[in-house]
């Protein structure tokens, strides 16, 4: 038997499934990747480049989280019998990332062209 990595212990200490994992996860990446441009836009350690970049890169990210959540989604609902709920919550928390990810490349593309 495989040992437990101390990320799939504290997941299954706190009573998160597979999908609310996942969901949690994508969260906590765009938060951090948030955090990172912050500290870069203010402080000037990365070129304006990057800075572009990574908007870009996190849209395109929750462009494929939306896909796969939809698309494990109805998968796990066919062959499993899942319920919908599962899908529709991945599917809206993936939109919602994608909005804040529009929105904040938006800003960034502003706040250089000023």
């Amino acid at each position: 038997m495989a040992a437990d990595t101390a990320a799939a212990k504290f997941f299954r200490g706190i009573g998160l499934s597979s999908g609310n994992r996942s969901i949690l996860m994508l969260v906590i990446a765009w938060a951090l990747n948030l955090f990172w441009l912050g500290l870069n836009y203010f402080w000037r350690f990365a070129s304006v480049e990057v800075l572009v970049a990574l908007p870009i890169l996190l849209l395109a990210y929750a462009l494929v989280a939306l896909v796969s959540y939809i698309y494990w989604g109805v998968r796990k609902v066919r062959e499993q019998d899942a319920p919908y709920a599962n899908v529709m919550v991945g599917t809206i928390v993936a939109i919602t990332l994608l909005y804040f990810n529009f929105n904040l490349l938006q800003f960034v593309l502003q706040a250089i062209s000023r």
